[in-house]
């Protein structure tokens, strides 16, 4: 306790002088953009589909996924996994990252726009994407 009082200039000894540091300057906030299931839907024909990045658990993918062969290209790279297969990513397309809900695809997003790519975090997941009409194929027990 005394050492703290001498510190801040209370208590026995000299008090010890305390320099202010600012801060430094905040990096730039990278803004993850959402992506609604409801407009990844109802793309037309002659729009540029993103592609479609699920990020989850291979178990996760085998209980339920989107169709590969449907009006999407659909990859699945679980999200511990995307650094290491960047390469495999298109870099002249936008990119949908997916999850259960959306809190994992998140943060890829955000990693993936750090390494500058067009990414956006598709909202809600996969639960929004099968609850808003998606196709999906689910495994039966």
């Amino acid at each position: 306790m005394n050492s703290l009082k001498r510190l801040f200039g209370g208590g026995k000894g000299p008090a010890v002088p305390v320099s202010y540091v600012p801060p430094a300057d905040p990096e730039p906030q990278i803004e993850v953009p959402d992506m609604q299931v409801t407009a990844l839907l109802a793309l037309g024909d002659d729009a540029v589909r993103p592609v479609i990045l699920d990020v989850r658990e291979r178990y996760e993918w085998e209980q339920v996924r989107i169709p590969d062969d449907g009006p999407f290209t659909v990859l699945h790279i679980p999200m511990n996994s995307v650094p290491a297969r960047l390469a495999e990513l298109p870099a002249d397309r936008p990119i949908g990252v997916l999850c259960a809900h959306g809190n994992r695809s998140y943060g890829v997003a955000h990693y993936l726009i750090e390494q500058g790519y067009d990414a956006h975090n598709i909202a809600g997941g996969i639960t929004q994407w099968h609850i808003r009409g998606g196709d999906v194929i689910v495994r039966r027990r």
